[in-house]
């Protein structure tokens, strides 16, 4: 089979230096082939074998750059075919026994629901492939299967999950995005599963959540040591904002800290940098005219942090000269975005790989699994986008 040409040879160049996962550079460049329609529909990519040989990497990364993309619904992975471009062709409904089982000619997966989002961005699909990596590198090492089942945008949860859970076709559930009704199914039925950032440990659901507050912690310690003393959160007017910007304030006082939370300022729903800048001005007056402008912001995530940087340079405020941003997830675009970005670091690949584990754990009924809690520290990365205020007379 001829491997997929491009104008650099058909192969992605790869850093193996870099901080980013082999398997993560490869997803991306042949997410970014098929969607500029360089790799058409229909397409077979090349073995995991050939292409690993032909990057000089284990065709086990291949493996895991091509299931990211699975994940994505850009490919289909087919038995004794292959990878294919395009989603995978639409099944026939399993036949139902009398007693209302569906005939599985394999073992029952592990399952993840995730809600197919019409125009989901390249931020979010980042972010889930950090867990859904996490997740099959831990199943994986115990040859266990692991499969997404996708919600259509409209689609109820709860009836997907029952018809999952009821006719034996999952054997447990990583469960990361689904409603409360849906959660509180599957408490009553007793069906294993694991929490990935929401403890549920108090109801017996095995949980593994990252503490946002010791994160936010270290960065008021930092901001502290280095001279800043008026700080404000910023957000998206969303579901989140308000979570967030409570961890923040609570982080402050664990690190106990004289730098004040002042104010907060929340901007409309994935605003573009001129509807960000109008709404900094609203809460906070001109720039250089009030004094109640702060010295740093605490961004709600990494993404809304580079808008915001972006809507302080174009109106002539210098980043980090004279404001400080402290972005938060450390996504990949946090260490690609030009100041690269000061961020607190949420280990979405370690919390994933442990909630595999749990649930391993779950299924085996092994002492202590149900109703565990693990907790995972989020850490400070100091990057360019924070520094000393500037003087006060300056």
């Amino acid at each position: 089979m001829d491997l997929i040409a491009s104008s650099e040879g058909g192969l992605p160049k790869l850093d193996f230096n870099g901080d980013q996962p082999l398997a993560a550079q490869i997803h991306q460049f042949y997410r970014q082939q098929i969607r500029d329609g360089h790799i058409p529909e229909g397409q077979q990519l090349p073995t995991c074998l050939e292409l690993g040989r032909s990057l000089g990497v284990a065709a086990q990364t291949i493996n895991r750059a091509f299931d990211l993309l699975a994940a994505e619904r850009l490919v289909h992975r087919r038995r004794k075919v292959g990878t294919v471009v395009g989603p995978p062709p639409t099944t026939v409904p399993l036949p139902i026994t009398e007693k209302g089982t569906a005939y599985r000619p394999f073992t029952m997966p592990i399952c993840m629901v995730v809600r197919k989002v019409e125009a989901e961005d390249d931020y979010g699909i980042s972010l889930r492939s950090d867990y859904v990596n996490g997740l099959m590198e831990g199943f994986g090492a115990w040859k266990c299967r692991f499969e997404i089942a996708y919600l259509q945008p409209e689609q109820p949860d709860l009836d997907l999950v029952r018809t999952l859970v009821e006719t034996s076709q999952i054997r447990g559930l990583i469960n990361q995005d689904l409603n409360q009704n849906v959660t509180d199914y599957l408490i009553k039925k007793n069906f294993p599963m694991v929490m990935p950032n929401l403890d549920l440990s108090a109801q017996g659901v095995a949980s593994v959540i990252a503490d946002h507050v010791r994160g936010y912690g270290e960065a008021w310690r930092y901001a502290h040591d280095i001279g800043h003393r008026c700080a404000a959160f910023f957000g998206y007017d969303d579901k989140n904002f308000v979570t967030r910007r409570r961890e923040c304030a609570a982080g402050r006082e664990l690190a106990g800290t004289a730098c004040g939370l002042e104010r907060h300022v929340k901007a409309p729903d994935q605003a573009e940098p001129a509807s960000i800048w109008q709404s900094l001005v609203a809460g906070l007056g001109n720039f250089g005219k009030n004094k109640g402008w702060p010295t740093l912001f605490f961004a709600q995530n990494d993404w809304i942090a580079t808008r915001l940087i972006c809507a302080l340079q174009a109106n002539g405020v210098c980043v980090p000269r004279d404001v400080s941003v402290i972005g938060f997830d450390d996504a990949i675009v946090a260490r690609q975005f030009h100041p690269a970005l000061t961020t607190i670091c949420k280990p979405r690949f370690k919390m994933a790989l442990a909630a595999s584990q749990l649930l391993l754990d779950v299924l085996a009924k092994r002492s202590g699994s149900r109703g565990r809690l693990q907790v995972f520290p989020c850490a400070f990365v100091q990057r360019e986008t924070s520094a000393p205020p500037p003087p006060a007379n300056s």
